[in-house]
């Protein structure tokens, strides 16, 4: 009778054990997606002090990440966010840079269509924080010095007293140089960190499919409270 008993639990037994094994696999990978969970948000630091941004990468658009890359590219590729080199750069090109900068995100901005801006957070975070660079950020350097110093550099040029120097010797004369000079590499190194907080836009890894999922839940858990 015992034997009997033994041989009729032994398959619910191993019934039991498949079962166990399955559930504890099951535990093991729910623990495994919320320890890897990346809900593919980036917090931008914005330059200038504006403040930061969240902005739900996984949501963007082709459109916004190819006008972010577009101005990644503008930025890098240009004097604007490419260290100042007070031996050889001149601040006219410098000025000339950041004159295209503000061209190019113009263009970039109005290639968005104002319909994709209604209810999309992510596109007016993006708009807001190109603009804010702009007009906070290289507008009060341009207003204060630009004019001046566009004006005094031609007239410096046709001195005679300056014949045989070089463009970068010229410049160096200005009577407001140090403050100049000063104040544009502020200007370049907070425009070099905005280029890079473009680029984690088109390079920061996107969320996995188990990372949506588990957004997935929480939000089903959410919306059930």
């Amino acid at each position: 009778m015992q034997a009997q008993l033994t041989q009729k639990r032994g398959p619910l037994d191993l019934l039991v054990i498949g079962f166990g094994f399955i559930f504890i696999g099951i535990i093991c990978l729910i623990i495994h997606l919320f320890q890897s969970y990346n809900p593919g948000k980036i917090t931008v630091s914005a330059p200038f002090g504006i403040g930061s941004f969240e902005i739900d990468r996984s949501a963007l658009s082709g459109k916004e990440l190819d006008i972010a890359w577009k101005l990644y590219v503008q930025l890098s590729t240009r004097k604007a966010a490419i260290p100042i080199n007070e031996e050889d750069d001149l601040i006219t090109g410098v000025y000339d840079s950041w004159y295209e900068l503000f061209k190019s995100t113009r263009e970039y901005l109005l290639e968005m269509p104002a319909q994709d801006l209604a209810g999309n957070d992510n596109a007016q975070k993006i708009v807001n924080l190109s603009l804010e660079v702009l007009n906070q950020g290289l507008r009060p350097h341009l207003n204060k010095w630009q004019a001046k110093y566009r004006m005094w550099y031609e007239e410096a040029l046709q001195d005679p007293a300056n014949k045989g120097l070089t463009p970068q010797e010229i410049q160096r004369k200005y009577p407001h140089y140090e403050e100049v000079i000063t104040d544009m590499k502020r200007v370049n190194g907070e425009l070099v960190k905005y280029a890079e907080e473009l680029k984690r836009f088109s390079y920061e890894k996107p969320p996995s499919g188990g990372s949506k999922a588990v957004s997935w839940f929480m939000e089903l858990l959410g919306g059930s409270k």
